[in-house]
Order: C-alpha cells, then sequence, then structure tokens
C-alpha cells in the first residue's frame, strides 16, 4: 500500500495539472490578502489565517480536481487492474486512494497556511502581532475540521467517478450540491447552526461555539461515510 501511495504521489507531481491548480491557491490567496478582503483583522496572523479560511472552497475544488487526475484518469484508462493482478482488492486500492488524498490534503493546508503567513509577514513588514493564549488548540481544531470537510469532497467526488466516470459530472455535482446546501441558510434561517454547518465552510471563529463545531464535525464525518460505502460499493459490483 506504500508502494501505492508513492506512486500516486509520483504521477501527482510530475503533472502539470497538479501544479496549476496549486498555483490556482496561491494565486487565490495572494488576492485575499492584497485586496484585503478579510473583515476580521486587518493585519497580522489572523488577517492571514482568515484568508486561508475564508477561501477554503478553493481546496474544495482543488480537493475536486486532484482527485480526477488521481482516480478519474485510472478508472478511465482501467490502470488500476495493474494494482488487482498483484493481489489487491478492490477494497484496498480504494484505500489506498483514500490515504493519498488524506495526506495530500493534509499537506495542502499546511503550505498553504505557511504561505498566507509567509505572504502577510512580508506585507505587513513583519507586523504579525501577538497571539492570545488559546489560539494553537483553536487552530488545531480548525484546521482539522477544515481537511475533514475537504475529505468528504473527495469522498462525494470519488463516488461520482465510480459511478459515472465522467470528470465533467464531477464538478457538475459539486457546484449543485454546493449550491443546494446553501439554500437553508439562505431562504430559512441564516442563524440556524446546522444550516451553517452543512456547507462546511469552518473558520477559525467558528471555534467559539460547540455547537457550530461540533455539528460540522458531524456533518462532514457523515458525509465521509456514506460517500464512501457509496463509492466502495459501486467500485465492487459494476464491471469498470
Amino acid at each position: 500500500m506504500l508502494n501505492s501511495i508513492k506512486a500516486d504521489y509520483y504521477r501527482l507531481v510530475r503533472s502539470v495539472g497538479f501544479w496549476g491548480i496549486q498555483a490556482f491557491c496561491v494565486l487565490g490567496i495572494l488576492l485575499a490578502i492584497f485586496t484585503s478582503r478579510v473583515t476580521t483583522s486587518s493585519s497580522g496572523f489572523f488577517f492571514a489565517m482568515d484568508a486561508v479560511s475564508y477561501n477554503i472552497g478553493l481546496l474544495f475544488i482543488a480537493c475536486n480536481v486532484v482527485t480526477t487526475l488521481l482516480l478519474g484518469v485510472d478508472l478511465n484508462n482501467k490502470l488500476y487492474h495493474n494494482n488487482l493482478t498483484t493481489g489487491k482488492t478492490r477494497g484496498q486500492y480504494y484505500l489506498a486512494k483514500s490515504l493519498t488524498i488524506a495526506s495530500l490534503i493534509l499537506l495542502q493546508f499546511f503550505l498553504l497556511y505557511a504561505a498566507g503567513y509567509v505572504i502577510e509577514f512580508l506585507r505587513s513588514g513583519g507586523q504579525m502581532g501577538s497571539l492570545p493564549a488559546d489560539f494553537w488548540p483553536k487552530f488545531l481544531i480548525t484546521f482539522l475540521i477544515q481537511c475533514l470537510c475537504t475529505y468528504a469532497w473527495f469522498c462525494v467526488t470519488s463516488f461520482v467517478l465510480f459511478l459515472t466516470r465522467n470528470y465533467s459530472m464531477v464538478f457538475i455535482v459539486y457546484f449543485t450540491v454546493f449550491i443546494f446546501l446553501k439554500i437553508p441558510g439562505e431562504l430559512i434561517d441564516p442563524n440556524n447552526d446546522w444550516f451553517k454547518a452543512i456547507v462546511m465552510e469552518f473558520v477559525y471563529e467558528s471555534t467559539a461555539s460547540f455547537s457550530m463545531t461540533s455539528k460540522t464535525a458531524i456533518f462532514a464525518f457523515a458525509l465521509s461515510l456514506i460517500f464512501t460505502l457509496a463509492g466502495i460499493y459501486t467500485f465492487k459490483r459494476r464491471d469498470l
């Protein structure tokens, strides 16, 4: 399994599309910082952190692109047969891809937050401000839940790919579901924690509410579990 993960990373690093999506994410952070679209703080650590957090949609899109590069190519070109002929089961194949994406999501968030802090450090001339005593525990919660939310989108994307093997459907489903999840908060009650949680746009300020934190984590975990099981079932049952 470790060899499969290493092979996936090797393929991604050599892919132009992978580096293109990295540039897309960094550009989004740059625009967020230099156009001052973040309102919770004018500069410093919190400004840089919010520049990443409030643009988490970039990571959702990036996850969809990377999943199509990694999993979609395998399915359409039937490259997964190479793994199955070595004795690996379809469940093990799915697990290997999931671990690759999960580790990549962690690395992606780490690098983007680091890039955000470096860019803001240069922009502010090193005036980053001080941090409250509870910053790191809250930041860790924010980081982990954001990773979980992004992974949930991978589970949805992988299921769509197993079901359709169509790259276009991945993005059609993503934007359709994303808009659908926003509707309750926009039309019914914008202050309802569940309506805010299901959008999965979790930010640092959300950690102030245990209800918001727990509901977002529960929804993202449930979404991940449901679509993981659906993806594995589809992969095992369909003649791909």
